[in-house]
């Protein structure tokens, strides 16, 4: 019994049709990133404000309160919001790839360290920006490097740029260059991979 074999020419051609295949699947779920992008922008900006009221009134006793509560409200709210969207887009989908799973694990790991992050900030007393835009320059990186989708990857590496300059902004300063890092790190590219011909 003769075995089926592959040419290089192609075995690259069907690994070239996955990669497509998968970009115009994470086009569709282009609405996380923007789901995202906006929730954690929103939530960097809305602390940014909390403190500076709480500063201005003096009340020190409820910064640690209102500060986790702002981005604890966000969050939950970014979730909530992700799992009804999933849920259709999963039913909807057709075809799941190798790649869609993987970078659905990346991304599940990517979320679950951010607490681990916050904590460990709290613990070693030091500012979560820095760490916090590393790991997700980290995850959109790579994320943008498997797509071969050069705004997602060059968005990642911004963030590496913007994880330098978050440890020379004092206090919460810092959460100003969150913000503005999600925004052209995040959702630029999200809007880009939105609005990519297929």
């Amino acid at each position: 019994m003769e075995k089926n074999s592959l040419t290089p020419e192609e075995s690259f051609d069907i690994i070239t049709k996955a990669i497509s295949n998968f970009k115009i699947n994470y086009k569709e779920n282009s609405k996380s990133f923007l789901l995202w992008g906006w929730i954690m922008s929103l939530a960097s900006f809305s602390h940014f404000i909390v403190i500076k009221i709480l500063l201005s009134t003096e009340a020190y006793e409820l910064m640690f309160l209102f500060s986790f509560g702002t981005w604890i409200v966000f969050v939950f709210s970014g979730f909530i919001i992700e799992y009804f969207t999933n849920r259709k887009r999963i039913k909807d989908k057709k075809v799941f790839s190798h790649l869609d799973r993987f970078i659905n694990i990346l991304w599940k790991v990517t979320g679950f360290s951010i607490p681990v992050v916050i904590f460990l900030s709290i613990k070693l007393e030091i500012p979560p920006p820095p760490v916090f835009l590393l790991i997700m320059g980290t995850a959109t990186t790579i994320t943008g490097m498997l797509i071969k989708f050069k705004p997602v990857t060059f968005g990642g590496i911004a963030f590496f740029l913007f994880s330098i300059v978050s440890t020379f902004v004092p206090n919460e300063n810092t959460l100003l260059i969150t913000g503005a890092a999600i925004i052209c790190c995040y959702l630029i590219p999200g809007y880009f991979l939105k609005s990519a011909k297929e």
